[in-house]
């Protein structure tokens, strides 16, 4: 081969290397709210600012969600019959309570003002997914579109059935649940109650008999939880 070719053959080689190095995947995501979204937010700048493109999907009574398209970053926005006045309300409602109200309770009491809330955290779920896939048009756009990963917090159902039905890898990605409740049953995540603190039972790594009594009661307790609310 003459010098010339050897050099346009190198050339292509570094040309192919280079567009390798900044061809970016495409993730379908399916997030949540609030502090969950912040946690999520933190993932998709850093695979935007890696040259990855992002398809974010959220609904129409979103609270904290971005809603506004930029380079790499596209929305797709689901009709809801809820509102972000509801949603803003229901979070203010167990806010207040879990910071106020919740030591003048007792267990029982306390565990079912918080199914309340849940429950209508978790209606206005079931409403968004039935809107996702109600809407056939997207889905088949998705498949369409060939995304290679779908990222979802598993605390906002649905995630799982939708890689299943785009035939995509799944990844979750979860700030904490109460418990550890999700992260133990879902995630096989081991917690000995009788020395990994439960998030939100506000023991520390160093627990007398006393608070390794009180963990394993909280443990338990959101386990029921857990059950009573995916159940209904």
């Amino acid at each position: 081969m003459s010098p010339r070719g050897s050099a346009g053959l190198f050339l292509l080689v570094l040309l192919n290397l280079n567009l390798q190095c900044v061809s970016g995947g495409k993730v379908i995501v399916w997030p949540t709210e609030f502090s969950h979204w912040l946690n999520v937010k933190v993932i998709l700048d850093a695979l935007i600012a890696r040259g990855h493109n992002i398809t974010v999907v959220t609904h129409t009574a979103t609270a904290s969600v971005n809603t506004t398209p930029s380079v790499g970053y596209n929305v797709e926005i689901l009709q809801v019959p809820h509102t972000k006045q509801e949603i803003l309300e229901n979070m203010e409602r167990m806010l207040k309570y879990w910071t106020h109200d919740l030591p003048n309770d007792n267990f029982i009491k306390a565990s079912m003002k918080i199914k309340e809330m849940i429950d209508t955290g978790t209606e206005q779920n079931q409403a968004t997914c039935n809107a996702l896939f109600a809407r056939k048009d997207l889905l088949e756009k998705w498949r369409k579109e060939k995304f290679d990963v779908l990222l979802a917090d598993p605390l906002f159902m649905c995630g799982e059935l939708l890689a299943q039905k785009l035939n995509l890898p799944l990844i979750l990605s979860l700030r904490f649940s109460f418990g550890n409740t999700v992260e133990r049953l879902c995630g096989q995540l081991p917690a000995p109650p009788s020395y990994v603190p439960s998030a939100v039972s506000e023991n520390t790594d160093k627990m007398n008999f006393l608070q390794r009594l009180k963990n394993f009661l909280f443990y338990g307790s959101q386990d029921v939880l857990f059950y009573l609310v995916t159940k209904s």
